[in-house]
């Protein structure tokens, strides 16, 4: 792995695609930037257009991954979101909002990978 929180996060965002694909979702956009912001990783579960937020960490120093997305940083996504809503014409598409929390433990060992799905709405209220 990458040192640094670069490193971390751009691993930490592999290790949660490979997660998601696992499961049945189907990668549309990585690193989805506006000027309103970016979003990780947006993908379909079934008919669910998934906005996905991925914050890894090395070590649980500052807590867990997942608390570091801030009200402030659920807004900056929510409306992000809703401008790739409104550009790929889905507008009227159900969507929800996933956090994926990576953890990196001992080098060279697998991640401990969380997935919160409905972690919040489009309020900006989240559920850890």
């Amino acid at each position: 792995m990458k040192e640094g929180r670069s490193g971390v996060g751009a691993e930490g965002e592999r290790a949660a695609k490979a997660f998601l694909q696992a499961r049945g979702y189907r990668i549309l956009r990585e690193n989805y930037s506006t000027p309103l912001g970016e979003i990780d990783l947006i993908a379909r579960e079934g008919d669910a257009v998934v906005f996905v937020e991925v914050k890894a960490r090395t070590s649980g120093e500052f807590g867990p991954p997942q608390s570091s997305v801030t009200l402030t940083k659920q807004r900056q996504i929510i409306k992000a979101a809703g401008l790739f809503l409104e550009r790929e014409g889905l507008a009227e598409a159900a969507c929800r909002f996933d956090v994926v929390a990576v953890r990196f433990g001992r080098k060279g060992g697998h991640p401990d990978i969380l997935l919160i799905r409905d972690a919040f709405g489009a309020g900006g209220s989240a559920i850890f």
